[in-house]
């Protein structure tokens, strides 16, 4: 089961829309800048994907569930999760299945609100990490990709169960659901996909190079990184 991970870092204000229908481009004039930058960004990473899948020279029609998750209207296209943390922007697409996407910045968020989500089981492996809020952050970006992919917000937080030491987590809202993420120096990012994730390829966009493929993970290509984790579903209770 693969999956399309790709991540543009920017601090660039201008965006090359040219894969983007006027239509859409002019739905975001009256948006705030900050809403439309990240926005066309997203869509803008979206289009390079599907043209590289799909050879489709212009983004795809989109549109959203009452929760506000966006999905492409064409069923046969790929399932597609959207994320965003302090200049990075990032899509996840599958092929088949549904995908959820987060990335966050370490040491933005509040610990209140993740500790608030955390179990023992978790309070116990954050202890054992050389950096506790590297750790709380990885595990809140976890926890945020899966709620994503069934279209949950903090509301659901009650749903999920995660067990790293044993690389396993428990989803009553997604019985069957497989996670990578990994935390470097700034940022966390965990991609979830249902039913599993065995091969994730990752991708970078670049304002003047484009689309490129970084690096595959896999069973075959496991990442080096010490600060990558995988979990797979335990049975639902």
């Amino acid at each position: 089961m693969t999956c399309h991970f790709i991540r543009w870092d920017t601090t660039s204000e201008v965006f090359n829309t040219h894969r983007l229908s006027s239509d859409l481009v002019e739905k975001t004039l009256n948006f705030s800048h900050k809403r439309r930058k990240r926005f066309l960004q997203g869509r803008i990473l979206l289009a390079e994907m599907m043209f590289y899948l799909y050879r489709l020279p212009v983004l795809p029609p989109i549109t959203a569930t009452p929760t506000g998750r966006p999905y492409f209207v064409d069923p046969y296209l790929p399932d597609f999760s959207l994320a965003y943390a302090g200049n990075t922007v990032g899509a996840l697409l599958s092929l088949e299945g549904k995908v959820g996407l987060d990335i966050e910045v370490i040491r933005a968020r509040g610990r209140n609100l993740q500790q608030q989500y955390q179990s023992v089981t978790e309070q116990a492996w954050i202890e054992e990490q050389d950096d506790r809020l590297e750790a709380e952050t990885q595990l809140w970006s976890i926890r945020q990709c899966v709620l994503k992919l069934c279209g949950l917000n903090n509301d659901g937080q009650e749903t999920l169960h995660l067990y790293p030491f044993s690389g396993h987590l428990r989803s009553s809202a997604a019985p069957i659901v497989h996670v990578m993420s990994e935390a470097g120096e700034y940022l966390s990012w965990a991609c979830a996909r249902t039913p599993g994730l065995e091969r994730l390829i990752c991708w970078r966009y670049d304002d003047r190079l484009g689309l490129r493929k970084k690096s595959e993970i896999s069973s075959r290509n496991p990442p080096l990184s010490t600060h990558f984790l995988k979990l797979t579903s335990l049975p639902a209770r």
